[in-house]
């Protein structure tokens, strides 16, 4: 039972008394509150949270201003030598096609005649057609607006993710991951290409935060919020479609949500893809779909030597050359004949199990590990020039430290992974959703490619995971070191 005391009354402290688990308030007591409280311009307790709120605050800035600082110098020093390349040549062209055909394809804009297709996801295209819809065309004013919105976009994924989880692990615990994030090198370095990481990256971090407000908070519409979020998230990366109704049902069979707020959460989530696909639906059939692409994904990532064989393809290697053909032939005889295609690989599966049993088993680690395969390497997706990171004493250093520090981050991660799914308090709905999360797409890009690139819009989630993970260690050692006081008999 809690009951005020005189003592405590003014300061509005409480004391607790077991008797019969009711609560019990003296009438004359909460006369003495009231006027205690008007002698008195702020309560202590008040005055501490408005501090805390004023330093919380005042670190979030910090942090943010420093990622913004640090993304803004990378962006107007590197150079991308032929920014318009692989990925970002379509994601232009749709972009280029929506603005002046007014059809979302990603035909060659010197067609006669464009239809429509689905082959790209139509997020990242739609922020590209903003810019282009106010410059007009594809030139250097253009580009420069681009980077510097996705070093501005980058920069707020960390405020998001460090708001969602304020209450969760202690500030300067909060702090560390943040400063971790702002100099993590491929998020930083994601920024100055013309390809779909960065959006993602904040549009995941945006849902999640709207999600902390709705588990915090009673009514439908930060749940709506957050749905129509993911639903955003997932139309610039269709991995995403299915984890919002994934998690939805998981939040409410755990019980962080009731059932009318995880319904609407979840027909939130869905409404945004729903309509894309009912507009895929007019278009004529082709091969030319997303679904045909994540096909041709889930076949390259089956074999063990595509990433090595690609580079060795690009630096003209005749045998790669070949694996590559062999690789494309079978993707291909998956998308026009099914069956067909699954027995082949189902064949090829057979003549060394065991090989391919311990190359699915290492794809997480692939995923996420840190030198990019399909790219320039490293850090780098395309052939950057005049990067900091590789002429700034310290730019190098901290690269340098991060690369030594990523296997940890990965074991604390999972660890910060185990610790949020088995606790069971309600204030750790957040903490299950980014475990959620994390596991889900480990999951999906081990089934497809496992290309570090793709864990850039996830590194986030995975540093304050590994916050979560780190600081649960160091509460277990202050335990396990904490001295232990035994009786001695006389």
């Amino acid at each position: 039972m809690w009951r005020l005391t005189p003592h405590c009354a003014a300061s509005g402290l409480l004391s607790r008394v077991h008797h019969d688990h009711q609560i019990t308030v003296q009438p004359h007591l909460i006369r003495l509150t009231m006027e205690a409280s008007k002698k008195l311009k702020a309560p202590p307790f008040q005055a501490t949270a408005q501090r805390m709120s004023r330093h919380w605050r005042a670190v979030l800035l910090f942090v943010t201003l420093f990622a913004l600082l640090l993304r803004a110098y990378f962006a107007f020093s590197a150079i991308v030598d032929h920014p318009i390349r692989g990925d970002a040549i379509q994601y232009v062209t749709a972009a280029w096609n929506m603005v002046h055909r007014q059809v979302f394809s990603i035909a060659p804009p010197n067609n006669p005649v464009v239809v429509g297709d689905s082959y790209r996801d139509p997020g990242y295209p739609c922020f590209l057609a903003g810019w282009l819809f106010l410059f007009g065309n594809v030139g250097e004013k253009w580009y420069l607006a681009i980077l510097a919105t996705q070093a501005l976009l980058g920069a707020l994924t960390i405020p998001l993710l460090l708001s969602a989880l304020r209450h969760h692990l202690p500030e300067h615990w909060l702090l560390g991951a943040g400063l971790l994030m702002a100099i993590w090198p491929h998020s930083v370095t994601a920024c100055i290409y013309l390809l779909s990481e960065t959006l993602f990256a904040f549009l995941c971090s945006l849902s999640l935060f709207l999600l902390s407000l709705a588990l915090d908070r009673k009514g439908y519409l930060w749940p709506i919020l957050c749905g129509l979020s993911f639903g955003a998230a997932a139309l610039t990366n269709a991995a995403l479609i299915p984890f919002a109704l994934l998690l939805a049902a998981g939040l409410h069979r755990l019980r962080y949500l009731d059932r009318r707020s995880a319904l609407a959460f979840a027909a939130a989530g869905l409404l945004l893809p729903a309509a894309w696909q009912v507009r895929n639906m007019q278009l004529p059939a082709t091969n030319e779909t997303s679904g045909g692409r994540a096909l041709v994904n889930f076949v390259q990532g089956s074999w063990p030597e595509y990433h090595s064989s690609w580079r060795a393809y690009v630096g003209g290697d005749p045998a790669a050359k070949r694996m590559q053909e062999q690789i494309l032939e079978e993707a291909n005889l998956l998308r026009e004949r099914p069956a067909s295609g699954a027995k082949a690989m189902v064949k090829r599966f057979q003549q060394a199990p065991g090989r391919y049993f311990l190359w699915y088993l290492s794809k997480p680690m692939r995923l996420w590990g840190w030198d990019i395969q399909i790219g320039q390497g490293d850090i780098y997706i395309y052939p950057t020039l005049n990067s900091p990171f590789s002429y700034n004493p310290l730019l190098r250093a901290l690269a340098a430290i991060c690369h030594a520090f990523n296997p940890f981050l990965m074991l604390f991660a999972a660890w910060g992974c185990l610790t949020s799914l088995q606790r069971k308090t309600d204030a750790n709905g957040i903490m299950t959703a980014m475990a959620l999360m994390v596991l889900y797409i480990t999951l999906i890009y081990s089934v497809l490619q496992a290309e570090p690139r793709y864990a850039i819009p996830f590194r986030g989630v995975e540093v304050l995971l590994a916050a979560i993970g780190a600081s649960q260690a160091c509460l277990w050692l202050k335990r396990y070191r904490r001295p232990t006081i035994t009786k001695l008999d006389n």
